[in-house]
Formats: C-alpha cells, sequence, structure tokens
C-alpha cells in the first residue's frame, strides 16, 4: 500500500468548482493528489483510467491509489501527473463564460428547450473563443464516457481546456474527474447496502439533460459515435487490484457489478 504525508502540504482551494462538498486536494513535486470526500472516488478514478487503456482514448489522466495523511486523519484516496506544463492554465467552461458572455454558461444553457441545442451552442462557443477544431467530437466522447461510467460530476467547472499562458493558444484537456461515477457518494444519495438498481435510477446527469442517455443521443446525433472500448470481463476484474488494499470488498464488488451492468446495457461501444 502506497502512502503519503501531506501534512506539510498546501491544499488547494476547490470550493467555487466542486458540485459535492470540497474534495481535499494537493499539487506536490508535478503529482495532484485527491483525497476521497463522498465515499470511494479514488477507487472510481484508478479503475476507469485502467479500464480506458483498453479504449480507443488515449488523451486521459491516469490515476494510481495512495492513503493519504493530513492533519491527523488516515484517507484513502489517489494520485495522478500534473498534466498542465509550467506556462499553462487550465480555463474551464464556466470561466470562459463569464470572461466572454459576462454570465454564467449554467444560465446560458437555460435559453435553450432542446438538449441538442444546448451541445450544439456549447460546442459553437467554444470553437470561437478557443479556435479548437472537432470540440462536438472531443465533448461527444465526455458524455459517451459520463454515460458509461455514470459520472454525476459533469458540471460547467469540470469540462475544462488547457491554455498556454505565453502563446495564448489552448489544447484539449485530457479526460480526468470521474470521482463521482459507479455511484461512489456513498455519503449522502447512494448509501452502501442499499439496491443498486434503484440507486442508479436517483443519478441526475449534467450538464445538457438529467438523463445520461438523453444528451448522449443528442451528442451523437449531431456529431456521430466515436468511444470504442475492447475490455473484457477479465479485464474489468484486473482493474480492481490495485484497489483492493484500499477499499472493502463490500465496495468492490458493488462497483464491479455496475460495470458489468454497464458494459450490457452499452454493448454498442464494444468492439470485439
Amino acid at each position: 500500500m502506497k502512502t503519503i504525508d501531506l501534512n506539510t502540504a498546501s491544499l488547494i482551494d476547490t470550493k467555487a468548482i466542486s458540485s459535492k462538498g470540497n474534495q481535499l486536494k494537493w499539487l506536490v513535486r508535478n503529482n495532484w493528489y485527491k483525497a476521497d470526500h463522498m465515499g470511494y472516488e479514488g477507487l472510481c478514478e484508478v479503475v476507469i483510467s485502467k479500464l480506458l487503456k483498453k479504449s480507443n482514448i488515449e488523451n486521459f489522466v491516469a490515476y494510481s491509489p495512495v492513503r493519504i495523511t493530513f492533519d491527523n486523519r488516515e484517507m484513502n484516496g489517489c494520485y495522478s501527473k500534473n498534466f498542465r506544463n509550467k506556462n499553462e492554465s487550465i480555463v474551464t467552461l464556466e470561466h470562459l463564460s463569464k470572461q466572454w458572455l459576462a454570465n454564467s454558461f449554467a444560465k446560458e444553457l437555460t435559453k435553450y428547450t432542446e438538449v441538442k441545442d444546448k451541445i450544439q451552442h456549447t460546442v459553437e462557443f467554444i470553437e470561437k473563443v478557443t479556435k479548437l477544431e472537432n470540440v462536438g467530437e472531443y465533448l461527444t466522447i465526455m458524455l459517451e464516457l459520463d454515460a458509461f461510467f455514470l459520472n454525476e460530476d459533469r458540471h460547467t467547472n469540470n469540462i475544462a481546456f488547457i491554455l498556454n499562458d505565453d502563446t495564448g493558444e489552448y489544447r484539449f484537456c485530457p479526460y480526468f474527474d470521474f470521482g463521482l461515477s459507479l455511484l461512489a457518494d456513498t455519503t449522502e444519495d447512494y448509501p452502501m447496502g442499499e439496491d443498486i438498481y434503484q440507486l442508479i435510477n436517483k443519478i441526475h446527469a449534467k450538464p445538457f439533460d438529467r438523463d445520461f442517455d438523453i444528451q448522449l443521443d443528442a451528442a451523437q446525433e449531431l456529431y456521430g459515435n466515436h468511444l470504442k472500448l475492447f475490455f473484457a470481463n477479465q479485464d474489468i476484474e484486473q482493474a480492481f487490484y490495485e484497489v483492493s488494499e484500499y477499499y472493502s470488498g463490500e465496495i468492490i464488488t458493488r462497483a464491479k457489478e455496475l460495470l458489468y451492468h454497464q458494459k450490457h446495457k452499452y454493448l454498442y461501444m464494444f468492439t470485439k
């Protein structure tokens, strides 16, 4: 089990961008560390990043599990390499909206009734401001991943781009922040011991609709299907190998059952 003492490290302020409380985060020696806050976020980050190695997605953040000591507490969590260079900043969709539209992008979306219109407006705005191409494909993949892994945390501060502070050019962020997937919030919304299929029905997607499939279908109609998954059942089992030291058998069993359920539901995403 990997452990790290972060008692002397400086916390990163995330109060303004977290949708479910303030998850503790640190940047230490070019590694990002995140402590579990609602349940088993670290497990989700690690397992999902391992499964994405068996996909057509190359631009994603790889996580490893860690035990964190901070403020006289021990917590499970995860860590990853910093994907920014020294001359780069992360700029969220919400920040871009306030800078260019003088309005919250979440509020901007309320101007549109149809989900397709919300998504198309988002893509056109991002392309106009950042000059990036293929934003529709990038965003569709994000929604495909969120639907498959049941990520409830894709708010407008959780869609971001990387700005080169010297040149003013943008590049795509790697796909990141899947901590609140797979019913990871056991503290408030999805307690352990309850029927997971009833809990799935309680999840609200973001940011274009409360239903994962409605926003996913709308994006795919506009920009096509892009996510291809290659992992088999044995790969799901192996993805939990590292986290088995950190999390209970009950949690691991629940997360595995959810993945098998989602694999069956979204069989069309898999390529033999």
